[in-house]
């Protein structure tokens, strides 16, 4: 861990070399990129640099300021409150960076004295002394924000509640002689609940089809959405063709298996079961443990 890291354009090395060797010579240990050995992996070496420096000094120039590189690192070090920038050019900073206090080194040519050289040095110590300790910042870089927690916890229960849901299916096909899916008769034999439903209906595709309204409860790459339509069509008789609004759902064809007023997947790792007790019927729909949806059918 490095109490200085230094950021800066290709274009302006010779000045980050000569204000690395100053910024050494009043005892404090410099990182810049001539110090990746060889066979590092040059991103992740940079990384794990930056996430652990005391201090980041970054030098504005014409070049720095166009390069997404040098922006990004700053924002890195903003964030963790680390930053110190250094005007070498006389340019206009990128937007989010004009309100920090910025040491002056235009025209500096290596002078200890210079007083932009000591504003520069003032505001490493200042930098360091508020710098997180470096449990916290792992810490910190372990912690996923709030809204991808919520999302992974949801996919996890749905995949849960997926597995029990399955076992329990085998369990009762393999327990029962006559299934109340297997031939059109033998809703008879359905469990007392299912009877309520019309005789008339049996195949489970029939039941799914048609068009959903709802919520994306959670997704592993985004946020929960409202108002999303999900279509259900049928292929054949106990398989569906479900598409969505939402562009992360894409295109899923999902085979059904029905017990009692309920439907599931009957195969694969999407979630659907539709309760067809609900008035009107409630989906809930997770392909492949990606994006967790609810909805009722119009």
């Amino acid at each position: 861990m490095a109490d200085v890291f230094i950021s800066y354009a290709s274009e302006d090395r010779e000045m980050a070399q000569k204000l690395a060797h100053a910024i050494g010579a009043t005892g404090r240990s410099v990182w810049w990129d001539r110090k990746i050995i060889a066979g590092q992996t040059f991103d992740q070496v940079i990384e794990n640099e930056l996430d652990t420096a005391r201090s980041v000094v970054v030098l504005w120039s014409k070049h720095s300021i166009a390069s997404e590189w040098v922006k990004n690192e700053a924002a890195v070090a903003s964030e963790r409150s680390v930053l110190v920038p250094a005007l070498i050019e006389s340019v206009k900073l990128p937007l989010e960076f004009r309100r920090k206090q910025t040491a002056d080194l235009i025209g500096w040519d290596g002078d200890s004295t210079h007083s932009g050289f000591t504003a520069l040095c003032d505001g490493i110590s200042a930098a360091i002394g508020s710098a997180p300790q470096p449990e916290q910042i792992m810490h910190q870089k372990q912690k996923l924000p709030w809204n991808r927690r919520v999302a992974f916890i949801a996919v996890a229960a749905i995949i849960v509640v997926l597995g029990i849901v399955t076992y329990s299916i085998v369990l009762w096909q393999t327990s029962t002689p006559t299934s109340a899916t297997q031939e059109p008769g033998a809703i008879a034999n359905a469990p007392p609940e299912s009877k309520n439903l019309p005789n008339t209906i049996t195949d489970p595709a029939d039941l799914v089809v048609g068009t959903y309204y709802g919520n994306v409860i959670s997704d592993s790459k985004g946020s929960s959405l409202s108002d999303v339509t999900l279509t259900v069509t049928k292929l054949d008789k106990r398989t569906v063709r479900i598409t969505s609004d939402y562009p992360r759902m894409g295109t899923v064809d999902v085979p059904l298996t029905r017990i009692g007023n309920k439907i599931f997947n009957g195969s694969g790792n999407t979630v659907l079961i539709l309760d067809l007790s609900q008035h009107p019927p409630r989906l809930d729909y997770n392909p492949y443990g990606e994006v967790a949806y609810a909805g009722s059918k119009q």
